[in-house]
C-alpha cells in the first residue's frame, strides 16, 4: 500500500521525483499558509503559496509543480514578474506505479536576466481533512528563506509534529486575538536543495517534515472525531476494506484447485502463499478509497495483477476458504521511517496474517520466493495493526538476525598445471536467497547458465566455471544453492620456485568507498546481511608454506570485516566474514567506513606464498 507515500508526493511544493534539478535558481522567499475551514459542515483545509525564484548564476527555465488529486483542488494558480507557460493539468504516472487519482499541474518560468526574480501564486483546497497530514520543508531549489504557517481555529483540534529538523528551521506558536486561532509559525533559512542518491535513506528518515494529525473537530455544536484513538484510525481503515464485495463462492473453488495436491496443513498454507506471491503480478495502484480499499479478491485472480492491498485479499479469502484462521494487516516499511506510535494512516503497506497452532504469523504475497514463516526485512520489528473483527489488535512483526539474509561460499582447491581446481558451494538465504531465486526463474536457461558463470567468474575472463548444479529452487525453500566445478588461473602466479595465491575471486565490498566531497546524504543498505567464505587449498607436493597473511579484524557497533588463515600439515584455510548489522552509514562515519574498506583491501591483496622444498631446504 503506496498511499503514505502518494501523500507524500502530493503534498510536495516541487516534485522530488525530478531530478533534473538547476542549481543555478533558488528559493529566495517562500510564504505557505495551511488553514483549516468549514464548508458545507465538511472540514477543509486551503492552501496559499507565494514562491519567489531568483536567478544565482545562469538564466535557465525553472519548472513548477503541484499535485492534486479526487479529493483536492487547484483553484489558483499565476505568475508574476517573469514570463510564464500556461498552466498544464494532467494524469501523473510513475514507471510500475499507477497513480490513477493522482494530477498534476505544471508550468515553466522563463527569466530573461540574471538576478531576475519570478513569483508563482498558488492556491489548493484540501476536501477532506483524512488527506492533509504531512507538509515538506526542503525544495529541489536552494532556500534563502521560507515560512509556514498552520492556521488551527478553536472549533479544530490537531496534533503538529516535527520530524528530522536541523538548527536552520526555527517555530513559535501563538494565538491570534480576533480569531481565537493558534497559528504555528516555522521559519526556514539557507536549506540545501534535495539531491537524490542511490542508496540513501528513505525520505523521512532523512529530510525534515512537519505532521500535521486531525484530532477532532466542533461542527454545529457537533464532535466529529477524526484520528483522536488508534480506536478511530481502525474503523476507518476497517471501513475501507468492508466496502469490498468478495465473491467466496468462486475464491473456495480456487483454493481447492491450489491445494489439492497439499498432505497436511502447511502444504496448503505454502501452496495458497506461493500461488499468489507467483501467479498475480504485484503494481501500485492508487485510486481514492482504493487507497485503503482492497479490489475484489475475484478480480485479483481473474486479472493476474493487483497491489499489495488485493494480494493479500486474495489470499486472506484463499486461507479462509480452506478453514484457516487468516486476517489483514495494516503495517509500516522502513519507507515510512519511524515507529507507529500516532493514530494516522501512515500504513504504507498491507499483508496477511494467520493466526495457527497459537502462533501469530505475517505473510507478504507481494515478495516472491518468500517461504512460509519468514517476512521481508522492510517489515521485520515493525509494530503492525491486524484486523480482528470490530476489534484490532497491534503486534510486533518478528527480527531476523543479519544470518538470516547470509551468502556462504565453500570451496576446496587443489593446485594443477598452476591454476586452482577445485568445487565449490554458494548458497544464499533471505533476502539475497529471494533476489536469485527470482533471477532464476526469470531468466530463459541459457541467460541463466550465461550469467551465473560470469557472476562465478567474480570479473576473471580467465577463469572457467562448469558442472553447475542449481538446487533449492522451488518457490518454499528456505534456501538456494549453486555448486559447480571451477578452474581458476587468476588466483595463481609462479615465479621461480614460489607460488603465489590469491584465494578469494570476489573481493566483497571492496569497491564499496564512499566519495565523501560528493556524497550529501548517509549511506543505506537495503537490509542487514552476512557474508562468509571459507576456502581449504591443499599443499601441493613438493610445496611448503613461506608465507601466511596476518589476520584481519575489524569490529564496529554496526558492521565487521573479518579475514583468518589457518594452517593444518596438509591445507591452508582461508576464512572471510562480513557482517552488516546497522544498514545505516552515517555521514559522520563516512572517514572511518572509508578506512575500513582500504584495510579490507589491502587484505584481500595480500597473498598465500608456497616455496618449493630442495634438498638444502630440506635439510635445514
Amino acid at each position: 500500500m503506496k498511499y503514505f507515500l502518494l501523500l507524500l508526493i502530493i503534498f510536495l511544493p516541487i516534485s522530488l521525483l525530478s531530478q533534473d534539478m538547476d542549481d543555478n535558481m533558488v528559493i529566495s522567499d517562500q510564504q505557505s499558509t495551511y488553514t483549516y475551514v468549514i464548508e458545507n459542515n465538511r472540514v477543509v483545509v486551503k492552501e496559499n503559496q507565494d514562491v519567489t525564484y531568483s536567478c544565482a548564476k545562469n538564466v535557465q527555465p525553472v519548472k513548477f509543480y503541484r499535485f492534486y488529486d479526487v479529493n483536492s483542488e487547484i483553484t489558483k494558480i499565476k505568475v508574476k514578474g517573469v514570463k510564464a507557460s500556461s498552466p498544464q493539468y494532467g494524469t501523473y504516472t510513475k514507471e510500475n506505479i499507477f497513480y490513477d487519482d493522482s494530477k498534476i499541474c505544471h508550468l515553466d518560468l522563463y527569466f530573461k536576466d540574471k538576478n531576475a526574480a519570478g513569483t508563482v501564486t498558488y492556491e489548493k483546497k484540501y476536501k477532506d481533512v483524512y488527506g492533509f497530514s504531512f507538509i515538506n520543508i526542503i525544495e529541489t531549489h536552494f532556500i534563502k528563506n521560507k515560512t509556514i504557517r498552520i492556521i488551527v481555529p478553536e472549533w479544530m483540534e490537531v496534533d503538529v509534529i516535527e520530524n528530522s529538523f536541523n538548527p536552520g528551521i526555527s517555530k513559535s506558536v501563538n494565538a491570534d486575538p480576533k480569531s481565537g486561532s493558534t497559528i504555528y509559525t516555522y521559519r526556514i533559512e539557507n536549506q540545501p536543495a534535495y539531491k537524490y542518491e542511490d542508496a540513501m535513506p528513505d525520505y523521512l528518515l532523512t529530510f525534515p517534515t512537519i505532521q500535521v494529525i486531525p484530532r477532532k473537530a466542533l461542527i454545529n455544536k457537533k464532535t466529529e472525531e477524526f484520528f483522536d484513538s488508534f480506536d478511530h484510525l481502525y474503523k476507518w481503515c476497517k471501513s475501507k476494506v468492508d466496502l469490498v464485495d468478495n465473491d467466496l463462492t468462486a475464491i473456495a473453488q480456487l483454493a481447492k484447485e491450489i491445494t489439492k495436491n497439499s498432505e497436511s496443513d502447511e502444504d496448503k498454507i505454502n501452496a495458497l502463499l506461493n500461488w499468489v506471491q507467483n501467479n498475480i503480478r504485484y503494481i501500485a495502484f492508487e485510486y481514492g478509497i482504493q487507497s485503503f480499499k482492497p479490489d475484489e479478491a475475484q478480480s485479483v485472480a481473474r486479472k493476474k495483477y493487483g497491489d499489495c492491498k488485493g494480494m493479500s485479499n486474495l489470499l486472506k479469502c484463499l486461507l479462509q476458504a480452506e478453514g484457516f484462521d487468516a486476517r489483514l494487516v495494516w503495517i509500516n516499511t522502513t519507507e515510512t521511517g519511524r515507529e507507529w506510535t500516532q493514530p494516522v494512516p501512515s500504513a504504507d503497506h498491507m499483508i496477511c496474517g494467520l493466526q495457527y497452532n497459537d502462533e501469530f504469523y505475517f505473510l507478504d504475497p507481494t515478495v516472491k520466493f518468500m517461504p512460509f514463516g519468514e517476512i521481508a526485512y522492510p517489515i521485520q520489528g515493525k509494530m503492525a495493526m491486524v484486523e480482528d473483527g470490530d476489534q484490532y489488535l497491534m503486534l510486533r512483526t518478528p527480527s531476523f538476525p543479519p544470518s538470516h539474509n547470509a551468502t556462504r561460499l565453500v570451496g576446496e582447491y587443489v593446485i594443477e598445471e598452476g591454476k586452482l581446481k577445485g568445487r565449490s558451494e554458494l548458497s544464499f538465504s533471505g533476502e539475497a536467497k529471494y533476489a536469485m531465486t527470482s533471477l532464476i526463474r526469470y531468466t530463459t536457461k541459457s541467460d541463466t547458465d550465461m550469467y551465473l558463470k560470469n557472476y562465478l567468474k567474480g570479473n576473471n575472463p580467465a577463469d572457467s566455471i562448469f558442472e553447475m548444479d542449481v538446487k533449492g529452487i522451488d518457490v518454499d525453500s528456505k534456501s538456494l544453492s549453486v555448486s559447480y566445478q571451477e578452474l581458476r588461473p587468476s588466483c595463481l602466479r609462479s615465479f621461480s620456485d614460489e607460488m603465489y595465491i590469491n584465494p578469494d575471486v570476489f573481493n566483497d565490498f571492496a569497491a564499496l568507498s564512499i566519495d565523501t566531497l560528493k556524497r550529501k546524504n548517509d549511506y543505506a543498505f537495503p537490509f542487514s546481511q552476512n557474508l562468509m567464505t571459507t576456502i581449504r587449498i591443499a599443499i601441493p607436493e613438493g610445496y611448503r608454506i613461506k608465507n601466511i597473511p596476518d589476520d584481519m579484524e575489524i569490529a564496529t557497533d554496526d558492521y565487521q570485516f573479518s579475514i583468518r588463515y589457518t594452517v593444518d600439515d596438509n591445507s591452508v584455510l582461508y576464512h572471510k566474514e562480513i557482517t552488516i548489522k546497522n544498514t545505516t552509514i552515517p555521514k559522520t562515519g563516512f572517514g572511518q567506513w572509508n578506512r575500513n574498506i582500504g584495510l579490507l583491501k589491502k587484505a584481500y591483496v595480500r597473498q598465500i606464498t608456497f616455496e618449493k622444498m630442495t634438498n638444502e631446504i630440506e635439510r635445514i
